[in-house]
């Protein structure tokens, strides 16, 4: 990793330099990666951080507050990208990059972290993962370190070692069972420890006065239990539990006697995001709405939470969000963002009560120019209350339109939500609306919601994204004559289904990445090659080979009445190429005309610029020559 290279440092006030001229929203404007990313404040408030798109390569900047003139610039160079930076002191930042490898397109965490000064000394490697800062000390991090390995795994302990780089250090806590990730309060104290088997069971542990006590068995109460994170003063913990039925609840632990509490709870949703308090010591609430994101907090009087209402009051249609913060409280990063603008980060002033614009994720967009995205709701027709998402097209009028039906991938634990989706507005941009739906087995409504889902490949998932595009006609927002599905990963597998089961619903289907024979994810792909996998594979997708066969679209190809386009990385390891071929050759021996697009150099998605360009020109063309549009 380079540091602080003239040529593309003299590139970065451009970048920082605010407003920006808004552009068209072109198919490349759209689609182009974000300028800014990952902005941070350093604990003592005096640097920003920020990655920053230069060329062929993310780097990180480092610029005075006051100023806003870059200090000191990180290079990963050619075809690397910083994915994470954290201020560990506030004259010191961890970075880990990520690379291009040489014959894919998708970039690769490095095994390294790299510590570096502000003025760029002490650069050093640290090979291990990072616990914790601790506050009011700026000489020692906590880490976590592999003590011993065996055929269960590796026990874990934390060690408190120098900031510049060290691996001694104290020992400070031992792990109470394997694979153990630890969370710490602000002072350095561990005070959890999480860990999962190979059949996918939480454990949670607590730490108090050196003392581990066993907080949740998923083996026997069905739940996970997550930390967030503690008090200010260390004496608090702060948990997001499932419910067996329901959304799930954040609780509030205490300590020394180990009661919990439930603080929040929604109807609906599961929280959103945690809200945390203006100099990030502790989390103060969380998130709700299916549409924006609004906080509830635990204490309405605390003045963070005052500060945070001010703020969403300013910003009416967007979330808002505290980044990183100063530890005096004075200074914080503040992320606000809609359905029409990707991320915005501001400077926010405390004393001031002022906000300053510093960045936009892309700066050449309008917002004013992308589309608004509303919530909707319906019940599929077994009467489960379903949520999800429908944009219209830019300027549309009152008749309806095309529409393009897009399916989440995961299938499960994943989820839409309300937000900037550069392919939604690339299709509202060309007059297409587009529906999303947030089928049973989706993350965000509860651990019920969720496995209401398993095994339901084909199933009751499948039937959810029928009757929410039935709903669409019937609302009289989408033409019933042209309507297409489009997904990736599983939902490449519903769009080929959905023109299975629904031969007159959808008139064509994008399918990428997908699942076509659910027997294969047994043989081929990195699901089958983990005990976990295959847990995975048994509990929630199936093992009944006849079903399974009966479930998949390879099955099913001469039944097929929908124009198709097929599109599959040759190098994809999680659901392998062989799905595609599979296809491929059912649909010829079926004699089904389709299209089809296989890059050589991609993996489980289209990664490349350049052929991220060239996918959605296709998926545009595809789109056009089969449900016109309206734009």
């Amino acid at each position: 990793m380079g540091i602080g290279k003239l040529g593309w440092l003299a590139l970065l006030p451009a970048v920082a330099a605010l407003p920006a001229l808004a552009a068209q929203p072109t198919l490349e404007n759209i689609i182009k990666p974000d300028s800014a990313t990952m902005v941070s404040l350093s604990p003592g408030g005096d640097y920003i951080a920020v990655g920053t798109r230069v060329e062929d390569r993310v780097m990180a900047a480092i610029l005075d507050r006051k100023t806003m003139q870059v200090v000191r610039g990180l290079d990963p160079e050619k075809d690397g990208e910083i994915a994470a930076l954290a201020w560990v002191s506030p004259k010191r930042v961890f970075v880990v990059s990520s690379r291009v490898g040489s014959t894919v397109k998708e970039a690769f965490l490095e095994s390294a972290i790299v510590a570096i000064n502000v003025d760029g000394s002490d650069r050093k490697n640290l090979y291990a993962s990072v616990v914790s800062t601790i506050r009011n000390d700026d000489d020692h991090i906590l880490i976590s370190v592999c003590g011993k390995g065996n055929s269960k795994g590796c026990w874990n302990h934390v060690r408190k070692v120098d900031t510049k780089g060290g691996y001694i250090g104290q020992r400070i806590a031992d792990a109470p069972m394997v694979d153990a990730n630890f969370m710490a309060d602000d002072d350095g104290n561990v005070r959890f420890a999480t860990s999962w088997d190979k059949d996918d069971n939480e454990q949670l542990w607590m730490l108090d006065a050196g003392k581990w006590t066993q907080l949740n068995d998923e083996t026997k109460s069905g739940v996970e239990v997550l930390p967030i994170g503690t008090s200010r003063d260390g004496t608090k913990g702060y948990l997001q539990s499932e419910r067996l039925d329901g959304p799930d609840a954040i609780e509030r632990l205490d300590f020394a006697t180990g009661k919990r509490e439930v603080v929040l709870r929604d109807a609906v949703q599961d929280p959103a995001y945690i809200v945390w308090s203006v100099d990030g010591a502790e989390p103060i609430g969380a998130a709700y709405g299916t549409r924006i994101p609004r906080a509830r907090f635990w204490n309405e009087s605390d003045p963070d939470a005052s500060v945070l209402r001010q703020l969403e009051a300013a910003f009416p249609d967007d979330a808002v969000d505290f980044g990183a913060g100063s530890n005096d409280g004075k200074y914080a990063i503040v992320h606000v963002w809609s359905d029409r603008d990707p991320g915005s980060y501001y400077l926010f002033d405390r004393a001031a009560r002022k906000t300053q614009l510093i960045f936009r994720r892309k700066p050449w967009l309008d917002p004013g120019d992308m589309a608004s995205t509303r919530a909707i709701a319906l019940k599929a027709r077994d009467g489960l209350d379903l949520h999800g998402y429908y944009t219209p097209p830019l300027h549309a009028g009152k008749d309806p339109v095309p529409l393009v039906v897009i399916p989440h991938g995961g299938p499960y634990g994943t989820s839409d939500e309300w937000g900037f989706d550069p392919e939604v507005q690339l299709l509202a941009q060309r007059g297409y609306g587009v529906l999303k739906v947030n089928f049973r087995g989706s993350g965000g409504y509860g651990r019920k919601f969720g496995e209401a889902g398993y095994r339901e490949w084909g199933g009751k998932m499948q039937a959810d994204v029928t009757d929410a595009t039935r709903w669409a006609i019937q609302q009289g927002l989408a033409d019933p004559s042209k309507v297409c599905i489009w997904g990736g990963s599983y939902g490449g597998y519903a769009a080929l289904m959905g023109t299975i089961e629904e031969p007159n619903l959808y008139r064509c289907a994008i399918s990428a990445s997908a699942v076509t024979d659910m027997n294969l994810m047994w043989k081929w792909g990195d699901i089958h090659r983990s005990q976990y996998g295959l847990s995975y594979l048994k509990s929630q997708v199936g093992d009944d080979p006849k079903h399974m066969r009966e479930m998949s679209p390879v099955a099913h190809a001469g039944e097929i009445k929908a124009a198709l386009f097929l599109v599959h990385g040759v190098r994809d390891d999680r659901v392998s190429y062989e799905h595609a071929k599979a296809m491929r050759d059912a649909l010829d021996q079926a004699g089904k005309k389709y299209e089809s697009w296989f890059p050589r150099n991609e993996t489980h998605g289209i990664y490349g610029d350049e052929n991220r360009e060239e996918y959605y020109e296709r998926v545009l063309k595809f789109l056009d020559a089969n449900i016109g549009h309206s734009g």
